[in-house]
């Protein structure tokens, strides 16, 4: 999908989102941050040292993540069980986990691995956390969602990454992360408990 296409589908999906939100969900939506502002996102790009996709740009600047002390209060945003990181502390956790690679990879052939599997296609899995990964969401239990900013036709895809190493797929883009938790939302897959928090059966 073309990076306009792309922007656009996420727009159009965050509108439903904040729709269903406003209508069923209050208290989750008003966990939300207001939007990330230019140097923000300009911050996350220079860390990653590649263009953020235009629809992360799209949904971090309708909201710079979520209040992420208020998860106990608002249940999940985003299924089956993450809440959308702030830039800072996406970038904060994205220095853990490659500090973490450092620290348990093998000294003298670090730089010739992580060189080799950060120029591999985006989508190609790797058991260690690579520069061109971005969190945008996390479990709060060591698993993170992540946008993969290597190259190729998988540029910008939405996977999840935990603290085994386990990488798992997830969507295709952002947008299309979007598009699906709106059809999910408006298909009623979300349940709301006694106190309006959203959990994902």
């Amino acid at each position: 999908m073309a990076g306009a296409d792309r922007a656009a589908v996420a727009a159009a999906a965050i509108g439903r989102i904040d729709t269903w939100l406003q209508q069923h969900a209050p208290r989750a939506r008003a966990a939300l941050r207001p939007p990330a502002s230019e140097p923000d996102l300009e911050a996350a790009q220079e860390a990653v040292g590649q263009p953020l996709p235009p629809d992360l740009r799209a949904w971090w600047l309708h909201a710079d993540g979520a209040h992420l002390g208020l998860q106990t209060d608002v249940g999940w945003l985003i299924p089956p069980g993450f809440m959308p990181y702030p830039i800072a502390e996406a970038l904060k956790s994205r220095s853990l986990w490659m500090d973490v690679a450092r620290k348990i990879a093998p000294l003298d052939h670090w730089d010739d691995f992580v060189n080799s599997e950060n120029n591999r296609p985006a989508g190609t899995d790797c058991e260690t956390w690579l520069p061109a990964w971005l969190p945008v969401a996390t479990n709060h239990g060591g698993g993170n969602l992540f946008v993969d900013l290597r190259g190729g036709p998988k540029n910008g895809c939405v996977m999840e990454f935990y603290r085994a190493g386990d990488v798992l797929a997830q969507w295709e883009d952002v947008a299309d992360m979007l598009d699906d938790i709106a059809d999910r939302l408006e298909e009623n897959e979300a349940e709301i408990d006694d106190l309006g928090r959203i959990n994902w059966p």
